[in-house]
């Protein structure tokens, strides 16, 4: 058989060893990892699968709540509430704000500490009470079970309600110690109001009088220091000066004078440039009128930085030069036409004088020298080269900025030594600036706090126990109890199904799928819930009620086929494959039902289909159809029938299968010999699509001699039945006949009651192939039992 175009696997004639190895995102070894590797468990599901055992689990976790309350026995909470608030009837006014105090978490805190609890216990003598009795830390015990959170008052607010909660075993025994806290607190305020008032007190008193000294010599000094300093303020004397009061001349000086001199070196750099190119064209021996072009260009520069000074930054002898030297290169040209006494020339002359005139009133050398004739021409300048003039024009403006360059120079490092002096004294000024002001700083807070503390001699807090304290059946333990058994028994349950479902190695999920091989998913077949359901119609028709495609197109299955062919259609057409394999892992993972279901879809859009089962061992695809099995490929492979007489047509236009036909005693070498590929490049050119039903990889190999005569081969999986290590072990083996899949099918994506499995034992039938398994007779379709005949098909 010829090669199929764009068919890698069909060249029977090249040998193995020679065949190109799998590209590199083919190599299916670095994706497989270990079975446990990208699994994947579904929380939800988990739980719902597991329901029943998980409310066994529920009950057995309350009763053992129960029992574990009988064990610990009851508690008892004395609750109690109490007003803190602030002594100091009169406000404090600090920054415009009226002062808060009485923090609610100081509050709890000190009431939770050693040193209010221990005084507790030593007043009211509660180590002595019987539920204290053999403790060795009494005060540490009721800190435990002290708790004490804010019902009213807000943070930093003057009024705070707090609750107290005690919990003990005695109920009377729990009054009396949340009692004896309220009244250690209590006590603990008033000792301590007076305490914090003496010792701030005195603490302030004796900051002032050492702020105050000296607040006063630096104020005296800074005043000092500005009437000194070369410096000009814009604020009074006695005044702290802010970032940008002071004024440093020479510093404002450097800056102008560094861009003068940016300017000026600009233009000597431009005229120093003009003046090597017009030597170097007389140096060439340049032609006069080209020299007259070269100057020309130069004056229109000249001649629109005269019109935009302030852009170009032109000098002003620069600006007289662009005028003159036109007036120059006018009068030349025009004494080649006229004589000297022509109305023209004499404009020309008239207006090189007043320029004339114009440079030594402001004081600027002319070019050349200009000497002035007698008679009625009396003070016109003698014609004179052009270019020669430009260029000694050009000569004195160089002249001219190499001396404005050095005065600049000069000028910049005076100033800029005077203004690093004067810099000294603004770091100095700034130095002392902010002492004063920190010291400010702290002598008004000491001084407001003195004010306060005057207006405040009384302040402190007071307590006042706006509830008794009354103790009751702790209800919170009991439902901690029960609950913490309920969640441990049913998380440990939660814990043990996880493992157990981490431990399980099938592929679950398209995601467990993706991590196994990069090969691409083609699409995804759900399991039949009913497998059933299309009985009636199979017995109307004589075709089985797994071929859900043709007996209910409008089923969730078919629509999951239906994008299966779509996506069929594309790969297909893009590897410019026409007869394509399929294959599974394992027996029982549905790839005939799969494959006839496809073409059934194929042949219904219009695509003349060809269904072959190369199953020598267990054919199935008669059972399917209800076909004859005597006749089809074995015995066009020995050469018995010829393909057109095998062929098989069906009651589903477009769709015609060649069954396996009687099995033979030597499966492997009947698809292995010649013929097939003969058989098969026949039926490529009667058919649209060819689609071959071969044996599963792991039990034969049978698919890897047909995979050798085909365009594409397609594995389909079984979801929730295909372990890991299975699909590992097939995957290796297609690489290693380096053998590239088109892609992956996802059969039974969702859960069914039972599983569908070939007839009989599969090892049975691949075990030997010494012994020519009967012939199975052609099956009749009748009424089922209570499992159908059709569970049994794959």
């Amino acid at each position: 058989m010829t090669p199929t175009a764009g068919n890698p696997l069909i060249d029977s004639s090249e040998p193995t060893a020679n065949r190109p190895t799998m590209p590199a995102h083919q190599d299916f070894s670095s994706n497989l990892g270990t079975p446990a590797q990208g699994q994947a468990v579904d929380p939800i599901q988990l739980v719902l699968k597991n329901i029943v055992l998980l409310m066994i689990a529920a009950a057995a976790g309350v009763g053992l709540g129960v029992g574990a309350y009988k064990f610990l026995g009851p508690k008892y909470v004395a609750n109690s509430r109490i007003l803190v608030k602030h002594k100091n009837p009169v406000p404090i006014i600090r920054d415009g704000k009226q002062l808060d105090s009485g923090e609610r978490s100081a509050h709890i805190e000190i009431i939770l500490s050693p040193k209010v609890v221990e005084r507790a216990v030593r007043d009211s003598k509660l180590n002595e009470l019987t539920s204290m009795q053999g403790s060795e830390e009494p005060g540490q015990d009721i800190i435990d079970s002290l708790k004490i959170t804010r019902v009213a008052g807000e943070d930093h607010h003057q009024l705070n309600i707090l609750r107290l909660q005690y919990t003990s075993k005695n109920k009377e025994e729990s009054k009396i110690i949340l009692n004896a806290v309220i009244k250690a607190y209590d006590d603990y305020l008033q000792d301590d109001a007076q305490a914090n008032y003496n010792e701030l007190s005195k603490l302030l008193e004796q900051i002032n009088e050492e702020l105050s000294p000296r607040l006063q010599e630096k104020m005296l000094e800074y005043q000092a220091f500005r009437e000194s300093a070369p410096l000009i303020w814009k604020t009074p004397p006695g005044t702290i000066a802010g970032p940008n009061d002071s004024t440093n001349i020479h510093q404002q000086r450097v800056q102008s004078l560094a861009t003068e001199r940016l300017r000026v070196e600009l233009l000597q750099q431009e005229v120093a440039s003009r003046v090597h190119s017009l030597k170097d064209a007389i140096n060439r021996g340049e032609p006069h009128e080209a020299l007259l072009i070269l100057v020309k260009t130069f004056l229109q520069k000249d001649q629109q930085s005269t019109t935009q000074t302030v852009v170009t930054g032109a000098s002003e002898r620069q600006q007289l030069d662009a005028q003159l030297m036109p007036l120059i290169m006018e009068e030349q040209r025009l004494l080649e036409r006229y004589d000297i006494n022509h109305p023209d020339v004499l404009s020309v002359r008239h207006r090189m004088l007043a320029v004339k005139n114009y440079y030594r009133l402001q004081g600027i050398e002319l070019p050349i020298a200009m000497v002035e004739k007698d008679g009625p021409n009396q003070g016109a300048p003698i014609a004179v080269d052009p270019v020669q003039t430009y260029l000694v024009a050009l000569e004195q403006q160089k002249s001219e900025l190499d001396n404005r360059l050095e005065e600049l120079e000069t000028l910049y490092q005076t100033s800029t030594s005077k203004a690093k002096e004067f810099s000294r004294f603004e770091t100095q000024e700034q130095i002392l600036s902010d002492e004063l002001k920190q010291i400010k700083s702290i002598h008004e807070v000491v001084v407001n706090r003195i004010e306060e503390l005057s207006l405040a001699r009384d302040e402190g807090y007071q307590l006042q126990q706006i509830s008794p304290a009354r103790a009751e059946g702790d209800l919170k333990r009991i439902i901690k109890i029960m609950g913490g058994c309920l969640m441990l028994s049913v998380l440990s349950a939660l814990g043990l199904l996880f493992l157990r479902e981490m431990q399980d190695t099938s592929i679950k999920s398209l995601t467990d799928l993706q991590a196994l091989t990069p090969t691409p998913i083609l699409g995804t077949l759900p399991l039949i819930a009913n497998p059933n359901k299309n009985l009636a119609a199979a017995r109307q028709t004589g075709l089985d009620p797994m071929l859900y495609y043709y007996h209910d197109p409008g089923s969730a299955e078919a629509e999951s086929c239906r994008s299966l062919r779509s996506i069929f259609f594309v790969r297909t057409s893009d590897a410019n494959a026409k007869i394509i394999q399929f294959t599974s892992a394992e027996p029982g993972d549905g790839k005939t039902t799969c494959i006839s279901n496809l073409a059934i879809s194929i042949a219904q859009a219009g695509k003349k289909v060809l269904l072959i089962d190369a199953d020598l061992r267990r054919p199935m695809v008669h059972r399917l159809f209800g076909s004859r099995e005597e006749i089809g490929l074995s015995e066009s492979l020995s050469g018995d029938i010829e393909l057109s007489n095998s062929v098989q047509t069906t009651n589903i236009d477009n769709l015609s299968i060649l069954t396996a036909g009687r099995i033979p005693s030597k499966p492997a070498e009947l698809l292995s010999s010649a013929k097939m590929h003969y058989l098969l490049g026949e039926a490529a050119r009667e058919y649209d699509i060819i689609l071959i039903d071969s044996p599963p990889v792991l039990a034969v190999s049978d698919p890897f001699i047909l995979a050798q005569c085909v365009d594409a081969v397609i594995l389909v999986i079984r979801m929730n039945k295909n372990r890991r290590p299975s699909i590992k072990r097939a995957l290796e083996q297609f690489e290693s006949n380096r053998i590239s899949l088109l892609g992956t099918i996802a059969n039974g994506k969702q859960r069914m009651v039972g599983e569908y499995l070939y007839n009989g034992d599969y090892a049975g039938g691949y075990a030997s192939n010494k012994e020519k398994p009967k012939q199975s007779p052609a099956r009749e379709i009748k009424a089922p039992t209570e499992k159908t005949e059709f569970s049994k098909i794959t």
